[in-house]
């Protein structure tokens, strides 16, 4: 009787080791991907956490039948939107649009004093933004006086606000933001010193970084883009950087290639209605065309930041880059339909809708 006990145990024993051994198999077959923030298998679609850090204007709309010339004054044109305040900001709307394309999204701004502060902030909140690591300041909120003209193209003006108000914060106050986060969004509507002091912090974690160029006219160091993963130009703030001529794919290339060269580990130029250029050292060169967007263009002014939210939103979800380009084309080009930069801002569905 004993035998045969000793046998039984045996023989379930051996079935343990089968399945363990048959199981150790099947994932050798789905290998475990690690990405800052979080480990999922390869394909999976698990939600990406993402940090802003940037600036909220609340803008005021101005349309014009055209651009005053020097000395000159012109009337706005007499619109339903004229004088309209909506929610801005680079980083604002880079937060809200992450969110609405399912990421966790969390932001870091500098709140005002006055009753657009109290706006704005109810705003993000209604978009499930996470405010709560958010400063406040003794400045008015930041706005942006956006001069819309016809179908849809934007010259603007920012008034710096409570936007430029973040003294004495170094690399040691982010470090807790940035921890578990899946990527960090910049931009260059705040102080240099806090793009340097998050990339450095979330280099640091082993975070990636996307640094949205577009905003204030001024240098970017070495050091800054050896930190960022992706540095997202438009094609005259490439130009504006490199000091290279960009008005041809070539010349583009050659420009995107002097910021590799000095650190930066991939650059996407977004070019408007011609669509966008990714140029790194591992993925070669990625053309991707414009998306035509659902109805004819009224309003660009937050076209790039929901490209660029949508294309950390799907790298961050495991996505290839061209998959990631078109989903981004698609974000840009439903923006540009839309009055206004928050309330243009796409949803996943929404996207969805315009792609192939």
């Amino acid at each position: 009787e004993a035998k045969r006990e000793m046998s039984s145990s045996v023989k379930m024993l051996r079935i343990f080791l089968s399945a363990l051994l048959l199981a150790c198999a099947s994932a050798a077959l789905s290998p475990l991907v690690l990405r800052p923030g979080r480990i999922t298998l390869r394909g999976g679609a698990a939600s990406p956490s993402l940090l802003v850090v940037g600036s909220l204007n609340a803008d005021v709309i101005v349309p014009v039948a055209r651009m005053p010339e020097p000395g000159e004054t012109v009337m706005a044109s007499d619109t339903a939107d004229a004088g309209r305040v909506f929610t801005g900001g680079k980083g604002a709307n880079q937060a809200v649009a992450a969110s609405r394309l399912g990421a966790t999204t969390n932001f870091v701004c500098m709140f005002g004093n006055d009753g657009h502060a109290t706006a704005l902030e109810a705003e993000l909140k209604a978009n499930g933004v996470d405010v709560s690591k958010c400063g406040r300041t003794d400045r008015p909120s930041g706005q942006g006086i956006v001069l819309l003209g016809s179908h849809g193209a934007v010259s603007s003006v920012v008034i710096r606000g409570s936007n430029g108000c973040w003294e004495g914060k170094t690399q040691a106050d982010y470090a807790e933001a940035v921890k578990g986060m899946s990527a960090v969004l910049l931009q260059r509507e705040v102080p240099e010193h806090v793009n340097e002091a998050v990339a450095a912090a979330a280099c640091e974690a082993g975070v990636p970084v996307f640094q949205d160029v577009g905003g204030e006219d001024r240098p970017i160091s070495d050091e800054q883009l050896a930190r960022c993963s992706y540095v997202t130009p438009n094609e005259t703030e490439l130009k504006r950087l490199t000091g290279l001529p960009t008005s041809t794919d070539a010349e583009i290339e050659v420009a995107a290639r002097a910021l590799l060269a000095r650190g930066a580990k991939a650059v996407v130029v977004t070019l408007g209605a011609g669509g966008s250029l990714l140029v790194s050292e591992a993925d070669g060169v990625v053309r991707q065309k414009a998306c035509p967007p659902p109805s004819p263009p009224v309003d660009e002014t937050a076209a790039g930041d929901a490209f660029r939210a949508a294309l950390a939103v799907s790298l961050a979800e495991g996505g290839d880059v061209a998959t990631c380009l078109r989903f981004a084309s698609a974000a840009g080009s439903y923006a540009v339909s839309r009055m206004g930069a928050v309330p243009s801002l796409p949803s996943r569905a929404q996207c969805m809708a315009l792609l192939p």
